[in-house]
């Protein structure tokens, strides 16, 4: 049983040993393998499609789990796929992207996909992996991914496609029927003779955004193996664990710490939905299905956990579930300390990234929960707070409790990125990776979380941590989400909104929510000069509030209503703000009825802002322009 980390005492003792000691087993395959063997009665899923808890799920136990997986490794490697080769996943949250997913990297590489990003952005990742079979759902089971394979079919030809699910009717050639294909295949053994090596690649994740050159992260068979021993010592091991599945497996805490430590561990899964917690069914049924099967964990991200908390519980028996997980971004105080006080069970918060293989730190579950911070490192990941030049190198180390930013290293770091264009810069001082993560750790190595470099709000160049707006925000009575953007200021580069989205039964009102976080927010310059209501805030596909969108908005408010006020009675003018493949964001100015004088002051008007522009007219055609940078 391996030892327990109470404290960074603990971590430090574990490392004493070589990571040798650990014997983990020789690759994702292994260890799925040698779970199957030990427990081939155990259900490994539960599915249910709906979301419902009146729904009857789908159970599959583990002496078939590894019987699919050999059936759909085999199709692969009849398909020629080898070890160099990527498998490419536009797949749901179902049981079957688990399958394909450790099929895959059995066979060659997993590149599990998000299948709602644009298509030109999925062919580009696709041609980064170098893939040769995609795989994806039919529509009945989720409606977005096929026609997204079809229109990539039609700019990479020479792609195999399957598809899971659907009767085989009206399949187009070179696709594969999912079903019917894997029946043909032997279920007791691999056929291809591949040795895998701990050191092979397993998974190219994406990361970094959803435009530009791709960036997948090379994931490698001992560094999710060791995420998974890093589990075990901060959670303790839990035999005959239930935990409920909402988040994608393209994302590295779906992939990783739901479904390959699960699935090493004998325990078992529960899909909730094929859109996993954006179903608004399995939100409100998700309480409910803990008590029907049981769960012993429970993880969500903020988002979700917030919206529990409006969510009725009385009558419901939790009493197995041992902690709640906080997973994808950093947890508001009030929302931990509301969900500790009304569930009962603590809610331990980490922080991980794709690079790490998954969580880099973690509260210790048995040892002391620090609220609001994202615990002390796993063992064998190295981790320091630093101060960086902004050319590649390190100035000096922090004290202890200055913020600066997180380098990391260690075996649970990626070797690299698959483009060697993103291997560039993100190393500094020699072998440690920048997070871009702004973070400060205290006297006994608990790590505090302060926010992301690129989110920091610049005001004539004073740098404001849009958390100490969000904290104060979430103070209030009735905000369910908030987030702190900057907007585009002429004067001082940025100025501080905030976004809110209210529970349903709460008023918005501006003026008191201003004055209530007023007498909360130390830093006046910190205090929003806006707040504006919305009636869902934009989440990325794993639940994360998309700030990029955010900010987009605040810059097309503010440009709209300036340049409306310029034009008044002269032209009519509209604003788009959208990210844009080169300039990052780009603010697009319509001008209708304008003459050349209307036109050039509107360029005039814009030249003093931080944001690249064009102008549109009617009559003219566009003028690209460029702001001060």
């Amino acid at each position: 049983m391996p030892r327990l980390v109470r404290s960074l005492a603990d971590v430090e003792e574990i490392e004493r040993q070589p990571l040798e000691h650990l014997e983990l087993p020789r690759s994702t395959y292994h260890a799925i393998r040698a779970a199957a063997e030990q427990f081939p009665d155990r259900p490994a899923f539960h599915g249910l499609r709906t979301g419902s808890a009146e729904e009857a799920p789908e159970t599959l136990v583990y002496r078939d789990l590894l019987r699919r997986i050999h059936q759909t490794a085999n199709l692969l490697h009849g398909l020629g796929v080898g070890p160099d080769d990527a498998v490419s996943l536009l797949l749901p949250v179902i049981p079957e992207t688990s399958i394909c997913l450790w099929a895959a990297a059995a066979t060659g590489i997993a590149n599990p996909v998000n299948p709602f990003l644009e298509t030109d952005h999925l062919i580009a990742i696709l041609r980064s992996a170098r893939c040769k079979v995609v795989i994806g759902c039919h529509p009945s089971i989720e409606g977005d991914s096929w026609p997204r394979i079809e229109e990539i079919r039609r700019h990479l030809p020479e792609l195999t496609a399957i598809r899971i699910g659907g009767d085989g009717d009206g399949l187009e050639g070179g696709v594969i029927r999912f079903e019917t294909a894997i029946a043909e295949q032997p279920d007791d053994r691999l056929l291809s003779a591949r040795e895998i090596q701990p050191t092979d690649v397993a998974a190219y994740l994406h990361t970094g955004g959803t435009t530009g050159l791709p960036k997948l992260a090379r994931h490698s068979h001992q560094g999710q193996l060791l995420q998974c021993a890093g589990l075990d010592f901060l959670l303790g091991p839990q035999p005959g664990g239930v935990g409920l599945l909402g988040v994608p497996m393209f994302h590295v805490g779906g992939a990783i710490a739901a479904s390959l430590y699960s699935l090493s561990r004998g325990n078992t899964i529960v899909t909730l939905h094929p859109n996993g917690l954006r179903e608004p069914v399995a939100v409100r049924d998700f309480l409910r299905n803990a008590e029907r099967f049981g769960a012993t964990t429970l993880g969500g991200v903020p988002a979700s956990w917030s919206a529990l908390l409006g969510m009725p519980s009385d009558g419901i028996d939790l009493s197995r579930v041992r902690n709640g997980i906080v997973v994808a971004s950093t947890l508001p105080l009030e929302v931990a300390h509301a969900v500790v006080e009304k569930f009962g069970f603590p809610l331990v918060e980490g922080w991980g990234m794709t690079e790490t293989h998954c969580f880099g730190t973690m509260n210790p579950l048995h040892g002391e929960n620090r609220i609001g911070s994202v615990g002390i490192r796993l063992p064998y990941l190295q981790l320091r707070i630093a101060q960086l030049d902004g050319r590649g190198g390190v100035t000096r180390d922090c004290a202890v409790d200055e913020i600066g930013v997180m380098l990391v290293r260690g075996p649970q770091v990626i070797d690299g990125y698959v483009e060697p264009a993103h291997n560039a810069e993100a190393w500094v001082d020699g072998d440690w990776l920048n997070t871009g993560d702004l973070a400060r750790m205290d006297a006994d190595g608990y790590v505090w979380h302060t926010g992301r470099a690129k989110d920091l709000i610049i005001r004539g160049g004073h740098n404001i941590d849009p958390v100490l707006v969000e904290e104060a925000m979430y103070q209030y009575p009735g905000i369910e989400l908030a987030a702190a953007v900057g907007q585009p200021d002429r004067r001082v580069g940025e100025m501080p909104v905030a976004y809110v989205q209210m529970r349903p039964d709460a008023e918005f009102d501006e003026t008191a929510i201003k004055d209530f976080v007023r007498d909360r927010i130390q830093e006046r310059a910190a205090n929003p000069i806006a707040i504006h209501p919305l009636p869902e805030m934009p989440l990325t596909m794993v639940g994360k509030i998309f700030k990029p969108a955010l900010r987009m908005d605040a810059a097309r408010r503010v440009f709209q209503r300036e340049l409306s006020a310029l034009t008044a009675g002269r032209a009519e003018v509209t604003v788009e703000v959208a990210a844009h493949p080169v300039y990052g964001t780009l603010a697009t100015i319509h001008l209708s009825g304008a003459d050349d004088e209307v036109t050039d002051q509107v360029r005039q008007a814009m030249a003093g802002y931080p944001m690249r522009f064009e102008v549109i007219d009617a009559d003219a055609g566009g003028y690209p322009g460029r702001a001060r940078v």
